[in-house]
């Protein structure tokens, strides 16, 4: 097969190319007729795709988290494009190895260097002074290390790719140190810890593999309480860690989602707490724009309206 991406479909072109399946829905036409509703990605984004023809043939040949090979012609719906299927089937890895499969093109993974934003977080925890904070830090960090520098920050949200996790809180990490700077009277120990710890539950949460999937804990419990337990199960092996400082920790884990309608069990109650859910909402939101410009089909300095922001977006600021 040629080697080709997402990024660089055109319209109205025929494709033969592997994706991984993140989302697999069996519907119904207004004439009642059964059709699979797809999403499939690779490496440089994700695209809707369509089984309008013999659905029911296909509906067992693949699942959500699979390697697939996708025969179809690209066209274009609500101003995106999307794949109309007329053959998909499971990746046999070593045929398909001679046809030039290669699981990393279907997999997305950070563009950074993973051993220079791991530097920059064992930095980060060495310059913490607290000594109960930091040891209970590294901890964490040392126990998940391998995890932390592979798993994914979001199922679809943002930094939703292979070392997002590490992508997202390293660049956190940056925002917090500006914050601290600016608000000198905020505890330092607690925004930088906040900011490593405060979305640890996605290792609880989250599933990942070729398409991230949440655990049973996630869909039940959700990472902002899982987070919060393991820090408490960490601490509760640590000897005299302070009460209120544990409970600041907690509630920093607890209230970053910030606002009870995103699904935070508290709000912000204090400064330093304050400042982790805005330097959280701050780089989840500019990964997303930076997505809707970078996976935007549609011609001219604007994307469609097809994103989290519902609105265009000027892609290009060169200009």
């Amino acid at each position: 097969m040629e080697k080709k991406f997402i990024k660089d479909f055109k319209e109205n072109e025929s494709i033969s190319s592997y994706f991984a399946v993140f989302e697999k829905n069996s519907r119904l036409t207004k004439t009642d007729k059964n059709y699979l509703d797809i999403t499939l990605g690779d490496r440089s984004g994700k695209i809707n795709a369509k089984i309008w023809d013999n659905a029911d043939d296909f509906q067992n040949k693949f699942e959500v988290g699979d390697a697939v090979a996708v025969k179809g012609q690209i066209v274009t719906y609500n101003n995106e494009f999307q794949i109309n299927v007329s053959n998909i089937r499971r990746v046999q890895a070593e045929m398909d190895k001679l046809y030039g499969f290669e699981l990393s093109d279907i997999i997305p993974t950070t563009s950074k260097n993973i051993d220079e934003m791991w530097e920059r977080i064992q930095e980060a925890i060495a310059s913490i002074g607290n000594d109960h904070v930091r040891e209970v830090t590294k901890r964490i960090y040392t126990k998940y290390e391998d995890r932390i520098k592979t798993h994914p920050a979001s199922m679809i949200l943002h930094h939703a790719f292979r070392g997002g996790l590490l992508e997202h809180v390293s660049e956190m990490t940056v925002i917090a140190e500006t914050f601290c700077r600016v608000y000198r009277s905020v505890e330092r120990d607690l925004v930088i810890a906040g900011v490593l710890l405060h979305d640890i539950g996605k290792l609880v949460e989250l599933e990942p593999g070729i398409a991230t999937t949440y655990t049973d804990a996630g869909n039940l419990i959700g990472h902002l309480v899982l987070g919060r337990d393991l820090l408490r199960d960490e601490i509760l092996k640590m000897d005299g860690f302070p009460d209120l400082l544990r409970l600041k920790l907690e509630h920093i884990i607890l209230s970053h989602q910030g606002k009870y309608e995103w699904q935070s069990p508290r709000e912000p109650e204090f400064p330093e707490a304050l400042l982790v859910y805005y330097a959280d909402e701050i780089d989840t939101r500019m990964q997303q724009m930076k997505m809707a410009i970078e996976s935007d089909s549609q011609e001219g300095d604007w994307t469609s309206r097809n994103n989290y922001f519902h609105r265009p977006i000027y892609k290009n600021p060169s200009k």
